[in-house]
């Protein structure tokens, strides 16, 4: 995992503009004891212990300066998915036929290390060529060059800090999504929010199952559509006027075991 890397500045808060207090205080309160379980429920299932979790509870009242060590996880990951992308999308880094072309590790012009620095600058170039070769699709070719053989996916390691860390960056995302949009006054003209959907239907385990893999591919070919629309230099100028974006879509099933 890459070192040094500095943790996101955040904006400060603030109330959502377009909410007033609750309308019915023991209803409120009741939601919140469900939104607690679920809490409970995830930690428990990453085998968080509960002394761990009265503490974690005690500090996140006490502690006034907020860190995101899941953004410091998450930066090497979606830095090294970045390297990947690029390598596949940018003209630069891809042959005659389109497909990516096998770089030097080092070196000016197409090389590893041009797109590692303008990627994921903060982690070093034995850090970027260790992480895509062990947990994405890209190889060693002779030495001192590597290939990419398969997609830009990042396989992260299946480990409870590393699958907390990108839940709570799921939940962070959506959660911001929730709140901007119920801000939103209702008098205004319709799509003045951001898009917030999702769909709903009832399905036999068996059927279930094949509804998965009838949706993956056309899921994959959306995210391709969209992620084409969104720039991976978050270096470029004017850089105050950058910040991370996208969409996040998902298939689920209401099991009954969280919450």
């Amino acid at each position: 995992m890459a070192k040094g890397i500095p943790t996101p500045k955040r904006r400060p808060r603030r109330a959502a503009g377009g909410l007033g207090p609750p309308l019915d205080r023991a209803l409120i309160l009741k939601l919140a004891v469900e939104m607690h379980q679920i809490t409970q429920d995830v930690l428990s299932k990453l085998n968080v212990t509960p002394k761990e979790q009265r503490l974690a509870a005690l500090q996140a009242r006490r502690t006034r300066k907020r860190a995101w060590p899941s953004a410091r996880l998450m930066a090497a990951i979606n830095g090294a998915g970045d390297v990947l992308s690029t390598w596949r999308r940018d003209k630069r880094y891809r042959s005659a036929d389109g497909s990516p072309r096998v770089l030097f590790i080092r070196g000016k012009g197409a090389t590893l290390e041009s797109l590692a620095r303008k990627c994921v600058p903060q982690m070093s170039l034995e850090e970027v060529l260790t992480y895509i070769c062990s947990h994405g699709e890209a190889i060693l070719y002779k030495e001192d060059r590597v290939a990419l053989l398969g997609s830009a996916a990042v396989i992260t390691q299946r480990t409870p800090e590393m699958t907390l860390a990108w839940l709570l960056t799921q939940l962070r995302h959506v959660a911001d999504t929730t709140l901007r949009n119920t801000s939103v006054p209702a008098h205004l003209v319709k799509g003045t929010g951001m898009f917030q959907r999702q769909v709903a239907g009832w399905l036999s385990e068996k059927d279930f199952r094949l509804y998965t893999k009838e949706v993956f591919p056309q899921l994959q070919e959306l995210c391709a559509q969209l992620e084409a629309g969104l720039s991976i230099d978050r270096r470029a100028k004017p850089r105050p006027n950058r910040k991370e974006c996208g969409v996040g879509i998902f298939l689920y099933q209401d099991t009954g075991r969280i919450g």
